[in-house]
């Protein structure tokens, strides 16, 4: 935790700050992505929209959003940049001609398939240095932690907890 440390100049240990470590954490993962994908051209968020976009076929683009958290006009842009390199496609909703679903073309089908292994790989490598009894509470934990994104329109009840203070 961000605690008062007497020995420090500032008085604060940036190495028990959670927000730093998250932020460090994060940059770990992006280089570990970027590593067993770099032959691909597609950045984490866009995996994030194949992999929701494959287990939801008909989804639209609210659906993304709730599902990654990813903001409505960033998921748009990864919709536009993913359908370019046809690996999803779009149609108009039948139910409701506003909306507009989506569904992985069968390149996107073979190519998320392919990705299966080295994700899962990239998760290897970064719970590698956790002890093995507590990576399960690990993703627990930061599963719960990203139930609080307010301004990504989370899915989780803490939603409004930044915004309040």
């Amino acid at each position: 935790m961000c605690t008062l440390n007497q020995e420090s100049v500032t008085g604060f240990d940036l190495n028990g700050c959670v927000l730093h470590l998250l932020h460090r954490a994060q940059q770990a993962a992006d280089e570990a992505f970027a590593a067993a994908f770099a032959d691909t051209g597609l950045t984490p968020r866009q995996l994030a929209v194949l992999v929701v976009v494959g287990e939801r076929e008909g989804t639209n683009q609210v659906g993304l959003v709730d599902a990654t958290g990813i903001d409505r006009s960033t998921t748009a842009d990864l919709v536009r940049r993913l359908m370019r390199k046809g690996l999803i496609a779009r149609r108009r909703a039948r139910h409701d001609a506003r909306s507009n679903v989506l569904r992985l073309t069968d390149e996107g089908k073979s190519l998320l398939e392919s990705f299966r292994l080295r994700a899962a790989e990239v998760d290897q490598i970064l719970l590698g240095v956790l002890p093995e009894g507590g990576r399960a509470a690990f993703v627990e934990a930061l599963g719960r932690i990203a139930t609080m994104a307010p301004a990504t329109g989370g899915t989780g009840q803490n939603r409004g907890l930044l915004a309040a203070e």
